[in-house]
């Protein structure tokens, strides 16, 4: 009725139309009283009942949560999907339903310190790289609560000072405090977290595309065979028994990526003009701060995760509530680079450890046949294996020195990208699938896939700024298409693209579709070319009759070739990013000085400091022996395409 005269409305029966000539206001509730609720009214803020004291929109009156005097009184804002109401309701997604939601009630937590349940607990450990459950969190500190100290790794060995990574961390940035200390520090009530989080404690100029690439292998963790029974048989002979496998449906892809010391622009906020003047023009668009990975990455392979900010992680800091993390997989580049030399080690608690240590080889060997655990043993294990040096390898690479993964757990990330691009999507072996209700991220299996002709991505630099990486001299850039468009004519590869570094979401949706494609993957050096990571996958072993000795109705099998990575260097210099990875998803891999090849175990040492960025070299103009390189190439493709014929 606003703009209508009073006078006129004492000339209408408005106690007929359920008006009345006075506003009741509202309720205690913040809502229109009961009479004057309608449709409109339930759709937009809900038909429920409330109760002061209470959380409303509980459906049992026994599951409110009274908050009484002197209680810590907190709210936690969780969205609440229903089936109903959702445009999504009955769509499924690889990864995260969007389905199914969580009441207040499910993140709103009223802690048990008594209950074991409730203390934190370590799954997973290699120096860098942790995987805990139940981590607390309270004005910035995490919070770890256990009676046993003993059972969780060293916290310098999981994080890093806030602000200096090459020291552990102070004790107002991580806290290892009893179930006693908890109730009277993290008090009775929090918030929940709920699922898997993934953490980088890394500033922004520390950030590397690797990542997330370590963080999922880390993850990939979780789907290793639970540790078997030991017992002992009736002629006396220790046995292990096999371990259970998990469900891929139990282990679910991360809900959030947090990235508490990267805001989220790099650029600054433009002021407010003085005075209160219009601005009559639009700011330019602020620049987004370096995460290490493209903006449409992540919408592509986990559209489901929510990414957040120093600005966010402000929010959770000031909120002056505790949150608890269901569970939480930290990667700290500090406490990966100090350690180091445990990488291939492995943790176990350290009072066990230290007696492991101090025994002799012959003493562990028979101690191995009668008291040691199943992660004693895998310690002995490890430190009997000759494995080469930590130095020189990158600090992301400890999970994959360090812990144990499963076949196949970088081809979920592949198969979600070819999904985004609209691509066909690789044939892979029949295994046995989850049900179709619980879909899960791990669902599929290492693919196979039968290639033809080669398809070549060069990842060229050209045409990015000055400072934006390394590139080829222009004449050797020229000489290399040259030799590219002849390996063309020529038959030997049926594709070769050119596609930017870097760009806008248009560039690295073309890029990806190119790259997708290829079995081959040339560049100069930097971090453009982790894309290469995402190339087809091996191709199937195919059958030549003509090779075949044992069964002519059973052809043999020729070895299928991997898809492979050349990296250009200057002269004198390299690093085993790319390499490692490369080797890590099973790609073959080629460093390149100019005119001189290396690959295998022919690689050139790690020049310089691994962790230290060296601008100079990282915007350096390469020299090439383009015809040396295209000779290679033309090598290669023949070997792939010979063992698909």
């Amino acid at each position: 009725m606003v703009g209508v005269n009073p006078k006129a409305l004492d000339t209408l029966n408005t106690a007929y139309l359920g008006l009345g000539k006075k506003d009741p206001g509202l309720d205690v509730d913040g809502r229109r009283p009961l009479a004057w609720r309608d449709d409109l009214e339930k759709l937009m803020v809900g038909d429920w009942e409330w109760k002061e004291g209470h959380i409303a929109a509980v459906e049992h009156a026994q599951d409110t949560l009274s908050l009484g005097e002197g209680e810590r009184k907190g709210f936690s804002y969780v969205y609440n999907v229903g089936q109903e109401a959702s445009r999504s309701a009955g769509r499924e997604m690889m990864g995260v339903g969007v389905d199914d939601g969580l009441t207040g009630m499910d993140l709103v937590l009223k802690f048990n310190w008594e209950h074991e349940g409730a203390q934190t607990r370590a799954i997973a450990h290699v120096p860098g790289y942790t995987i805990l459950e139940n981590v607390f969190i309270l004005n910035g500190t995490f919070f770890l609560v256990t009676n046993s100290p003993t059972s969780l790794p060293p916290l310098g060995s999981i994080a890093s000072a806030t602000f200096d990574p090459t020291r552990p961390p102070r004790p107002q940035d991580w806290k290892v405090i009893n179930s006693e200390n908890a109730a009277s520090v993290l008090g009775v009530y929090g918030g929940r977290l709920h699922g898997t989080s993934w953490l980088s404690t890394d500033a922004s100029d520390s950030q590397d595309p690797y990542t997330f690439f370590s963080l999922l292998r880390t993850h990939n963790y979780l789907l290793n065979p639970r540790t078997g029974k030991a017992f002992t048989s009736t002629s006396g002979l220790r046995i292990l028994g096999p371990g259970e496998l998990p469900s891929v449906s139990e282990v679910t892809p991360p809900i959030r990526f947090m990235l508490p010391f990267v805001p989220t622009f790099s650029s600054p906020q433009l002021p407010t003009p003085a005075g209160g003047e219009e601005v009559k023009e639009h700011p330019p668009l602020r620049v987004k701060s370096y995460n290490g990975l493209h903006p449409q990455f992540l919408r592509a392979v986990l559209p489901t995760v929510t990414v957040s900010y120093a600005e966010d992680w402000k929010d959770l800091e000031s909120m002056g509530v505790p949150y608890i993390f269901d569970r939480l997989i930290v990667a700290d580049s500090g406490a990966a680079s100090r350690g180091r030399e445990q990488w291939n080690i492995g943790w176990t608690p350290p009072l066990r450890k230290a007696s492991i240590v101090a025994s002799s080889g012959s003493e562990l060997r028979r101690r191995a046949d009668e008291n040691l655990s199943v992660e004693e043993q895998e310690l002995l294990r490890r430190q009997d294996e000759t494995e080469d040096s930590q130095v020189g390898k990158p600090v992301w690479a400890a999970p994959f020195v360090g812990l144990s993964g499963t076949e196949g757990w970088w081809t979920p990330v592949r198969a979600a990208l070819l999904s985004y691009l609209k691509l066909p999507a690789d044939p892979v072996v029949e295994v046995e699938a989850a049900p179709a209700k619980k879909r899960s991220f791990w669902d599929m299996k290492k693919s196979q896939q039968v290639v033809s002709k080669p398809v070549l991505t060069y990842i060229s630099m050209q045409d990015e700024p000055d400072n934006a990486g390394s590139r080829l001299r222009r004449e050797d850039h020229n000489a290399l298409l040259q030799g590219l468009s002849n390996l063309l004519r020529d038959g030997y590869l049926s594709e070769v693209h050119v596609v930017r570094g870097n760009g806008t979401s248009e560039v690295w949706d073309e890029r990806m579709r190119a790259i997708a494609r290829s079995s081959i993957v040339i560049g100069p050096f930097g971090p453009q070319l982790s894309d290469s990571l995402l190339m087809r996958v091996p191709p199937l072993a195919s059958a030549t009759p003509e090779t075949s000795t044992q069964d002519d109705t059973q052809p043999a099998v020729r070895e299928a070739q991997p898809p492979l990575l050349m990296e250009f260097f200057p002269p004198g210099v390299f690093r085993r990013d790319q390499e490692y990875a490369a080797r890590s998803v099973g790609l073959r891999y080629m460093a390149w000085w100019n005119g001189r090849m290396f690959s295998g175990n022919s690689l050139p040492p790690v020049i310089g400091d691994v962790n230290v960025r060296v601008a100079h070299l990282e915007d350096s103009i390469i020299s090439l022996n383009a015809e040396l390189v295209v000779k290679t190439i033309q090598e290669a493709a023949s070997k792939i395409l010979l063992s698909s014929v």
